[in-house]
């Protein structure tokens, strides 16, 4: 644990000036907070196939810093406008994107971590971070998977061994459907799409959870979100004249653990269509 690494400096007469290392009474403990997000991603692509991915990462900085902040420093966050919205995705990036400083980031090693669903269990695997900007550092978990070992609409259960500085605990969260129910107007069997009216109407079944679905206009970085209304329509001014569309639904559980002050469990899936715009 790097500890010193998030020490901070408390004002001391500039006569006396700051020691890195206090002694004495004076050696004490710095507050922290601990963050979590376990995230699970699948997506296909009619040209390219499926992929699919999950990956974990605990975090641990400062008392009175963003544990949002800390996860957008190490690229672990999901930045979505209101529900109803469309933003640039350079616009959404916080206050990391804004050219604030970013938080010291600890990523703590918690043991062995796996991700079960459908019977089938599948280990993440650790890597060490370097600590090249000595701003993050510690241990971050990740597996690429077959989309069949992260199957949509099911229930998911996390298995977090433990470490030193946090114990092990069990998580269980449930995955949305899969975006292939959100029918596109327009698209073909092939995934192509041409766009030629003013907005491009989804539709899609409705359930009683908070899911979302988003859009990602690309290339021209356009980012739409709606509530689970069952339909939403995006404007074609934000198209190029031929780029993808990037259809995701999304579902989000706070996870809750001993140790763990800030977490959540993300499942995003998406599904890429090709378009043209006429």
């Amino acid at each position: 644990m790097r500890g010193s690494g998030l020490a901070t400096c408390i004002l001391l007469p500039a006569a006396i000036g700051c020691a890195g290392n206090a002694t004495g009474s004076a050696d004490a403990e710095v507050a922290t907070t601990t963050g979590a997000v376990i995230v699970v991603e699948r997506t296909n692509a009619a040209n390219e196939g499926s992929r699919a991915e999950a990956s974990a990462r605990f975090v641990r900085i400062a008392a009175g810093a963003s544990v949002d902040d800390a996860l957008s420093a190490i690229g672990a966050s999901l930045e979505l406008p209101a529900r109803g919205a469309c933003a640039s995705i350079t616009s959404l990036g916080g206050a990391i994107a804004r050219g604030e400083p970013a938080p010291l980031v600890e990523l703590v090693d918690v043991g062995a971590v796996s991700i079960e669903a459908g019977g089938v269990e599948t280990r993440l695997l650790p890597r060490q971070l370097p600590d090249v900007t000595d701003v993050v550092s510690g241990v971050v978990y990740a597996r690429a998977a077959e989309p069949a070992l992260l199957p949509a609409a099911t229930r998911y259960a996390v298995h977090v061994a433990g470490g030193q500085d946090l114990g092990a605990f069990d998580v269980t969260a449930s995955a949305p459907g899969d975006p292939s129910a959100v029918r596109i107007a327009g698209e073909d069997r092939q995934g192509n799409l041409v766009a030629a009216s003013p907005t491009v109407d989804l539709a899609w079944p409705t359930d009683a959870s908070d899911d979302v679905v988003y859009v990602d206009v690309r290339p021209n970085g356009v980012r739409c979100v709606f509530g689970n209304t069952g339909q939403a329509a995006v404007s074609t001014l934000f198209f190029d004249e031929a780029g993808m569309l990037v259809v995701h639904r999304l579902h989000r559980e706070p996870l809750r653990a001993a140790g763990i002050d800030s977490g959540e469990v993300r499942f995003d899936f998406a599904r890429s269509v090709a378009y043209t715009r006429q």
